[in-house]
């Protein structure tokens, strides 16, 4: 192991959860994290290669991938680290696959001892097609969040099926999600009780209920008020979908806005095009941030902004735009 000094950039909740949910130890929690990180190699050692396939994003398993390589020529974890080009290496950190070592100023990145060799294991061409499958999952999953905001969970299990050709059990999306590292900081569980027939409803999200703009509970009210149905996207539509949805319509009407003022920012014009997507008007904040020159402009403004707003996808419409939405269910 080698001589420690200074700190473990890991929490030790995140050890814990490690050593006991991922690989079913028994260490007792007044454990302290030196210790933990001494039984580290032999725990790789001994589990299951799908096991530790499960607990990363599939973008980290790709950069866990690299970084064997890399090390083959190169002890320099640290530049690798903060490459641009690996956005995901966090979540090796936080599996405990690299290691921090820090004293005040002096950082230095490690692969933890012991488990090299293990590691490379989780490349081989059987390996290769698990962590396909579930980075597969874990795309089309994040998709749908992203394109209906909060979203009855057994109808996610049967969109993924779907989408997957395959069945998966309400266990395995669960363990996959909830259980595991992989995304566990992303995805929320939502129950609702509803009051008139006192039934419980389970939905997921990826909205953050301490700092949405809105409640989240207000969209699925929403949806179930209209008794609607979610609308149905292709394969190629959910994994090309992104948090912040732009589409030409939104663009043209950011490039007028820009050319108004060349203040406003693409990220502070996405931000308001994503509470729209929540349900909160933004006519007056995009209004006020520009002056117009007369009632032409101001006339080209509205009718981009009207053009925008009705082919917008909305939560409340269950992922439809209100033109989509008036033409379903008129």
């Amino acid at each position: 192991m080698g001589e420690y000094n200074g700190r473990i950039n890991v929490s030790k909740d995140t050890m814990l959860f490690v050593v006991n949910s991922i690989f079913n130890q028994d260490i007792k929690e007044n454990t302290t994290k030196e210790n933990i990180l001494k039984m580290i190699p032999s725990i790789y050692e001994n589990a299951d290669d799908e096991e530790i396939i499960k607990m990363l994003p599939y973008r980290a398993y790709k950069d866990l991938e690299r970084l064997i390589e890399y090390t083959k020529t190169s002890d320099d974890i640290k530049s690798f680290f903060y490459k641009r080009e690996h956005p995901d290496i966090r979540y090796l950190e936080e599996a405990m696959i690299i290691v921090m070592r820090a004293k005040y100023d002096n950082y230095n990145y490690s692969l933890n001892p012991g488990v090299t060799e293990k590691l490379k294991r989780l490349f081989s061409a059987e390996n290769k097609v698990i962590a396909k499958r579930y980075g597969d999952i874990e795309f089309l999953t994040v998709g749908m969040l992203y394109s209906y905001g909060i979203v009855d969970f057994e109808f996610l299990r049967k969109q993924l099926c779907k989408y997957m050709n395959e069945i998966i059990t309400e266990r395995e999306l669960r363990d996959i999600f909830f259980t595991r590292l992989n995304l566990n900081t992303f995805v929320n569980d939502y129950d609702i009780r509803w009051t008139n027939t006192n039934e419980i409803q389970a939905f997921i999200t990826y909205l953050d209920e301490e700092y949405s703009p809105i409640d989240i509970g207000e969209i699925a009210e929403e949806q179930k008020a209209r008794k609607m149905k979610y609308k149905q996207f292709s394969k190629q539509e959910i994994l090309k979908r992104e948090e912040y949805y732009c589409n030409e319509k939104a663009q043209k009407l950011y490039k007028f806005l820009k050319s108004k003022n060349d203040n406003i920012h693409e990220w502070t014009f996405k931000q308001l095009v994503k509470k729209n997507e929540l349900g909160i008007d933004i006519l007056r904040e995009l209004s006020n941030m520009c002056m117009f020159e007369d009632d032409f402009e101001l006339k080209k403004f509205m009718d981009l902004f009207m053009d925008w707003y009705n082919n917008s996808p909305q939560y409340m419409l269950g992922g439809y735009s209100p033109i989509e939405f008036r033409q379903f269910y008129k």
